[in-house]
């Protein structure tokens, strides 16, 4: 039946109803003098009677109407939940009958999209799982609070750990530390791409070592951000630099006297046999001396980084005003920086300590310094010498503006042998030999660069322990 006719049914009914109560009430009041009381108490029963049939008849199509939508109700919050595999079942209401075919065809529809969808994703994850499987590199992704959101075996394995256990946790939860939240929250907020720019992860000690490469590029889906980190075994390419490094640091010292014999002779062959200027044999004899003496100065170099690094020569420490070194530095590379068109200039802070300091090697820590940043500074730019004093330590910068360094360069610009920038010059030990002094002093040094913005180096010492006593 349809819900119309239901409601014409229930408006007819109430109204012989309201026609018989009418009826009896007429009945009544025309005997209610021969028998009052009679006729009240049967008009009062024949009222409640016909009350409540009409009440009973209206609550009853009330509820034929309402169960069928109340049905599709519950059966549309089950299909809310997730539950496709519902159905409503038929009534006697037309409109109801049509709304639950109507909704179990939609139900059907969802079951059979939800299924064909399922089938779709596993098959895909599948697909990402077997190609993620088969990459020799480990690869990790994570979420906007660098939490590991995927991982394949490879990672798993290079970090120690299972899938199961990494997902959901950090980088610093799983390794310790602090050196990967802050850093991935950034680029992730930021969405700068970076390549193999990070210090080398290493997993494990002594023969178990493993040195990983890392590159973190983020991205960006429909949904919220993530970062892409690929991780990549280095162990035994560090292991060849290291045997590189060794062998031309030891070849060195077989270098030493066939080198500064070979000097000696130069020198004496200049004084002795002296050549007619603006001649062939003049400009080629200049040409020999000159490489001997930069050969000569080469093997000192590699000879000094080889000593240093293995502690073998003593520092002659002496009592010397920082100050005073900082400004001789100044002095010798003005004349450099002059031809050049650079203006250099240096800001030495009062009060300072006298500190213990080897004058020869450190002097040659600030020229490698200094030199390093007129050599990549171009013309027009600035060159700056800057001693203050720190909380924890005494701070001398040298900063230029010249073409700055990627994050790559950072992560190996203290390495022996490496040079970067157009201007490149010697042998790539200057920075390598003035990191050693440097520790060797119980400092340490540091760059901060980007590309096309300058450098900064800084060079930290420790506090006198008298000054730090007092």
């Amino acid at each position: 039946m349809k819900i119309l006719y239901r409601l014409l049914l229930t408006y007819g009914a109430l109204i012989i109803l309201a026609f018989i109560a009418g009826a009896l009430l007429a009945l009544a009041w025309d005997r209610f003098e021969r028998a009052p009381w009679y006729q009240i108490g049967l008009l009062g029963l024949a009222g409640s009677a016909i009350g409540a049939f009409g009440l009973r008849f209206a609550v009853a199509q009330a509820q034929a109407m309402s169960e069928p939508l109340q049905r599709i109700a519950l059966a549309a919050k089950t299909i809310a939940e997730g539950e496709f595999d519902v159905r409503v079942e038929a009534s006697k209401l037309v409109e109801a009958n049509i709304m639950a075919s109507n909704f179990n065809a939609m139900a059907a529809a969802l079951k059979t999209y939800k299924s064909t969808s399922i089938d779709r994703l596993l098959a895909e994850q599948r697909r990402n799982d077997v190609v993620l499987g088969s990459i020799d590199d480990g690869l990790i992704i994570v979420d906007e609070q660098a939490r590991i959101e995927r991982l394949n075996p490879i990672a798993a394995r290079q970090l120690g750990t299972t899938q199961e256990l990494a997902i959901g946790r950090t980088l610093d939860e799983l390794l310790g530390g602090e050196r990967f939240n802050q850093r991935i929250i950034d680029d992730i907020a930021s969405q700068s791409l970076s390549q193999d720019d990070e210090p080398d992860l290493v997993i494990g000690e002594g023969v178990m070592e493993r040195r990983l490469a890392l590159a973190l590029t983020p991205f960006t889906d429909e949904s919220r951000p993530g970062l892409v980190l690929l991780l990549r075994d280095v162990t035994e390419e560090r292991e060849q630099e290291k045997l590189k490094t060794d062998f031309v640091l030891r070849a060195s010292h077989e270098l030493r006297t066939p080198v500064s014999g070979l000097r000696m002779a130069m020198d004496l062959l200049a004084e002795r046999t002296p050549f007619a200027p603006n001649t062939r044999e003049a400009d080629l004899f200049e040409t020999v001396h000159t490489e001997t003496r930069r050969l000569g100065d080469l093997v000192t170099d590699l000879l000094d980084v080889s000593r240093l690094s293995h502690a073998d020569t003593p520092l002659k420490l002496e009592t010397v005003q920082l100050s005073r070194l900082a400004e001789e530095a100044h002095a010798r590379f003005e004349p450099m920086a002059m031809e050049r068109r650079l203006r250099i200039s240096s800001a030495v802070a009062d009060g300072l300590p006298d500190l213990q300091l080897d004058p020869g090697q450190f002097s040659r820590v600030l020229d490698n310094l200094i030199g390093n940043a007129i050599r990549h500074t171009p013309p027009g730019g600035d060159v700056g010498i800057t001693v203050v004093a720190g909380s924890d330590a005494i701070r001398i910068e040298v900063r230029d503006s010249g073409e700055g360094l990627t994050r790559r360069q950072l992560a190996r610009i203290f390495d022996p042998f490496v040079q970067f920038g157009r201007n490149t010059g010697g042998a790539g030990l200057g920075l390598t030999l003035s990191r050693e002094i440097v520790e060797r002093h119980g400092g340490k040094i540091d760059v901060a660069s980007q590309r096309g913005q300058g450098a900064r180096f800084t060079v930290s010492l420790p506090w006198p322990s008298e000054v730090v006593a007092g």
